[in-house]
């Protein structure tokens, strides 16, 4: 069987596309259906109705659930794709309609989630009080598939020093620092000079070796002059690590725009190591190919505002 875009155009309901994707996430005809809240029989319907257009079967039906046959996982990418244009129209057209509005979804990354990001929204919020900003925290390898399938507007945080991948914009906002830092408590804290001997022995939190952070981790112990220490908890959760300085003697490395956030409300301490240590630029990435909603525009604006 042979399609054109005319015979897709009058066969294809965005619906049963929606419908779809929806089992796909949720794993079973039943999970899709109370998420939709509609019958488990018109679910079924839809299925059906997509496997008779294309002629081809869409799920394997086990006791567990549901999973796409390989004609099934094609359809999925195309089926993400056509969903993700369709939250763009939308947006577009609330924004036309009502002014400021819509939604925006954020991927943040560790170095923007203390100063950068924060302080944009606030700015945004100030400007479309209307738009609703939805965050999610990770690192690269999770945040940059969920840009390329529509699930996020943009990425905000450290940019990759070696994607060399043509499917991402990447503008950087400015450059940051790499700083290793203690909890206020710490017998480091005072000090008006750390040596290395006295870093050698401690516990160290580092970034996950998944993150974009890591990548600076050798350089920065090479210059310290000492090797990767081995008593380490790997975390690029903020919160968990500002808890873990709070609560021991570990030492921690950290951006130094989101240590110095968290040093002017007397929670950490910046250690004076006498060595420069660059990190990367820090700034926000888009999917090359997809558009951007008028709300997540906004928010690019805001970014760039709060840099200045």
């Amino acid at each position: 069987m042979k399609f054109s875009k005319v015979t897709l155009a009058r066969r294809l309901k965005f619906n049963q596309l929606a419908i779809f994707e929806k089992v796909l996430a949720c794993g079973s005809l039943l999970a899709a259906a109370r998420e939709l809240h509609m019958t488990q029989p018109a679910i079924s319907k839809a299925i059906q109705e997509l496997e008779e257009h294309f002629g081809q079967p869409l799920l394997v039906r086990s006791s567990r659930g549901v999973t796409p046959t390989n004609f099934g996982l094609m359809l999925k990418g195309h089926a993400q794709s056509v969903m993700a244009d369709l939250r763009v129209l939308a947006d577009d057209l609330n924004a036309w309609n009502e002014g400021v509005s819509g939604k925006v979804m954020v991927g943040c990354l560790l170095a923007a989630s203390a100063q950068l990001l924060p302080a944009a929204i606030v700015r945004l919020r100030e400007m479309a009080p209307n738009v609703v900003v939805q965050v999610k925290v990770g690192v690269n390898e999770k945040m940059f598939p969920e840009l390329l399938r529509g699930e996020l507007d943009v990425v905000v945080g450290l940019i990759p020093a070696h994607e060399g991948s043509g499917e991402f914009t990447h503008v950087p906002l400015y450059t940051e620092k790499l700083c290793a830092v203690v909890g206020r408590q710490h017998w480091l804290a005072t000090s008006v000079g750390v040596k290395t001997e006295q870093l050698a022995g401690l516990d160290w939190i580092l970034p996950t070796s998944d993150s974009e952070a890591f990548h600076a981790i050798d350089v920065f112990f090479e210059k310290l002059g000492m090797p990767r220490p081995k008593q380490i908890v790997e975390s690029v959760s903020i919160m968990t690590n500002l808890g873990l300085l709070v609560e021991s003697d570990m030492v921690a490395l950290m951006p130094f725009k989101v240590a110095r956030r968290f040093v002017n409300l007397g929670l950490i301490t910046i250690l004076p190591i006498g060595v420069d240590m660059p990190f990367g630029e820090v700034g926000y990435t888009l999917a090359k190919d997809r558009g951007v909603t008028p709300a997540a525009q906004r928010l690019l604006m805001m970014l760039h505002d709060v840099t200045v």
